[in-house]
């Protein structure tokens, strides 16, 4: 990774017209690649690893715009306008906190104060991959934050999009006037971005999961980062999500899902003493709880309940998500563990 940084085509910037698709790394390392492949203009390729038909993200890069080369949490990494003062990244991060605590962050990279309570729940929603996220924007003087640029008299405005176990972000950095001027482009920038198939324009693949869909229960249309979500009752709703590894790990997604419901977090010994379920041949954590459910996607909501299941794999998590009022959720608890027994790994 480093390497691929280094290399002297990093600092070029090309202007593309058409549609860009960005695959899971821009520069792998590869095992016996060429000094010129290495440094020079000639970058290997990545080999056929068995995931041709995997889902990309791919955008509609607006005129003027120029692409720069992606980091290690960066999967898409533009200039706007061609601007080295003004950038637009997209990073997915597991979990990726509260609403509340990403939005004080960026108030304080801002040199602002936090925003109020009335103004937090009147955010307005725009779309990203398909759905509708949050739209946050704040002027100020940025800090530069991790990895960005310190610029005086600077806009922010920021996409968030929680998606299953994972939050989408969009954010997009610069001089105030630039920003206020390309704020349109960046919304239709934002719109543009979405999931493709390897074979453009194809269906997403099938899930590596097969399941039998319980009766009472109707497929929802595909959601970006799930490997299907169900509708279960009339506001209910159940998802299921992979990720590679432990996914954050049990006890880190357990706390968020009950914090979710302002549900107190729990130790790690009260993890352990947690009811399990058998899934996919082991047993599966089971997480409940009751409360007023608040997440970054939609405005409080009391009454309602959360049953979770995480199952960890020798390569990657799953997760199980059902959540609506709580009158609905225990309605379709059968239908759940129904769903849950019939899970199977196909490839």
């Amino acid at each position: 990774m480093i390497l691929g940084s280094c290399n002297s085509s990093s600092t070029q910037q090309i202007a593309y017209d058409d549609v860009r698709i960005i695959a899971e790394a821009a520069h792998p390392i590869l095992l016996g690649a060429t000094t010129a492949q290495r440094f020079g203009r000639e970058r290997p390729v990545r080999p056929d690893e068995g995931n041709s038909d995997r889902p990309r993200l791919a955008y509609n890069l607006p005129d003027g715009w120029t692409e720069i080369p992606l980091t290690s949490m960066r999967r898409i990494n533009v200039r706007i306008a061609g601007n080295p003062d003004a950038e637009c990244y997209l990073t997915l991060l597991p979990g990726g906190g509260t609403l509340r605590a990403n939005i004080d962050r960026w108030c304080e990279q801002m040199q602002q104060d936090p925003i109020s309570d009335e103004l937090l729940q009147a955010l307005p929603k725009t779309r990203l991959l398909g759905a509708d996220s949050v739209l946050f924007e704040i002027d100020g003087d940025f800090s530069g934050g991790v990895s960005g640029i310190p610029i005086e008299d600077a806009r922010m405005r920021v996409y968030i999009l929680p998606v299953g176990e994972t939050t989408v972000f969009l954010k997009a950095t610069g001089p105030r006037p630039l920003i206020e001027q390309q704020s349109d482009v960046i919304d239709e920038f934002a719109a543009s971005v979405r999931l493709e198939s390897a074979q453009s324009g194809s269906p997403a693949p099938g899930s590596v999961l097969r399941w039998q869909i319980p009766d009472d229960w109707i497929v929802d249309s595909p959601r970006p980062m799930r490997e299907v979500t169900f509708i279960s009752g009339e506001k209910a709703r159940c998802w299921i999500t992979l990720l590679r590894g432990d996914g954050g790990g049990r006890l880190a997604n357990t706390n968020r899902w009950l914090g979710e419901l302002g549900v107190d977090p729990i130790s790690t010994q009260q993890l352990d003493d947690l009811p399990v379920k058998k899934m996919l041949g082991g047993d599966a954590t089971v997480i409940e709880g009751e409360g007023t459910y608040s997440s970054m996607s939609g405005p409080s909501r009391e009454g309602w309940a959360l049953i979770g299941l995480i199952r960890l794999l020798p390569d990657r998590a799953v997760f199980i998500k059902l959540v609506g009022p709580a009158h609905e959720v225990e309605a379709s608890r059968d239908s759940l563990m129904e769903l849950v027994s019939s899970l199977e790994v196909v490839r």
